[in-house]
């Protein structure tokens, strides 16, 4: 369609080529029961996973294959990175001293 002031505008002859408004439907649409369904399930979800990363400081098989054991392994591995900035700035501490004492 074409604004009426509009003289140098070509109008495209497409049969078949107007459709209607909004988003084309897929066919696979949920019902209201549906939705809230799956919306219940992942929050159930979402529950679980939040009393499974709680009880991740325990030790868990590496073998077990579940997000428990990663979630345990990440807790280690921020425990050890801040061990490791707590021994850095320690050590800066004590090179910005010895600079001090070079300087002297």
């Amino acid at each position: 369609m074409k604004q009426a002031a509009a003289n140098k505008t070509l109008e495209l002859e497409m049969p078949g080529a107007k459709r209607g408004r909004g988003r084309p439907a897929t066919g696979n649409a949920m019902s209201s029961a549906e939705r809230q369904k799956a919306y219940r399930d992942r929050k159930r979800e979402e529950k679980h996973a939040i009393v499974i990363s709680r009880n991740a400081s325990q030790e868990i098989p590496p073998d077990d294959g579940s997000p428990r054991r990663l979630i345990a392994e990440l807790d280690r591995a921020h425990k050890t990175v801040e061990q490791l900035r707590r021994e850095n700035a320690l050590l800066l501490a004590e090179l910005n001293a010895l600079k001090q004492r070079l300087k002297s």
